[in-house]
């Protein structure tokens, strides 16, 4: 088994999620990186004034919806960013897990700093100087984490919490509670469907790892599935250890003529 690989990418690549929004629905129109590519360039499209920047946001781009596999490929995420019944929190929501499956260092510090946190309501506050003890900790076993410089860790632990900020995990600066926020049941139908597309039991759906990415305790993953049922996406029943699922909607087709 390979080691993890952890990197200080996060610090050149920020969380950029209007940049990232912009980007996938130009990709569901293209649907090829080299032609957004030479379009971000050529035209600005992201109204950037630095190629350096501009090449951080695009490698960040390939790195969240590019090479991840196991979520919904970037034309059909590129089609609901397109959406106008969803929120731009909605829209937001939704990459998430993009960002925590494509960059292991985020997502260990992610679980370790607020998953457990919030799991066993050890800690519900978080500060820069709790990320750096973090940084410090896993570099006991990560030589190249441990050689970062400090303005480097520092840099990352802002990052960090700019990134839970962003994903409203964290209020407010200079505030520094954790919080649970509220999953919307068109992000939950998104992973769903895409899951059962993609012929997942609906057993093993229901206790994924993404849900512990939003916070979701069982029993909120049961009942995000009773309140999207009403909305008549799916057809559930759940009697003891037997579990009924028949969803009327591929992702794809979901995103043409159920969502609302």
């Amino acid at each position: 088994m390979k080691p993890t690989k952890f990197n200080s990418e996060l610090v050149g690549e920020g969380v950029s999620v209007q940049e990232m929004v912009k980007l996938l629905q130009l990709y569901n129109e293209v649907q090829d990186y080299k032609v957004i590519r030479d379009k971000v360039f050529k035209e600005n499209y992201l109204g950037k004034n630095s190629d350096s920047r501009i090449e951080n946001i695009l490698r960040a781009f390939r790195k969240r919806f590019l090479n991840n596999s196991q979520l919904p490929p970037p034309e059909l995420l590129g089609e609901i960013m397109k959406s106008d019944v969803l929120s731009d929190f909605g829209k937001q929501q939704l990459l998430l897990p993009y960002y925590l499956y494509s960059d292991n260092l985020l997502r260990t510090a992610y679980y370790e700093l607020v998953v457990k946190s919030i799991r066993l309501e050890k800690s519900l506050s978080l500060n820069h100087s709790d990320v750096l003890d973090f940084l410090k900790n896993i570099g006991k076993k990560h030589s190249n984490i441990r050689k970062w410089s400090k303005n480097l860790k520092s840099k990352w632990a802002t990052r960090f919490l700019t990134f839970l900020r962003t994903f409203d995990m964290l209020e407010n600066y200079p505030k520094n509670k954790l919080k649970k926020t509220y999953v919307l049941p068109t992000t939950f139908a998104f992973f769903t469907l895409w899951f059962t597309s993609n012929r997942q039991s609906f057993r093993r759906i229901l206790s994924h790892d993404i849900w512990e990415f939003y916070l979701l305790k069982k029993e909120e993953v049961l009942e995000l599935v009773n309140t999207t049922s009403k909305k008549g996406w799916w057809v559930v029943e759940i009697t003891g250890d037997i579990v009924s699922f028949q969803p009327k909607y591929t992702l794809k087709e979901w995103l043409m003529y159920g969502l609302d």
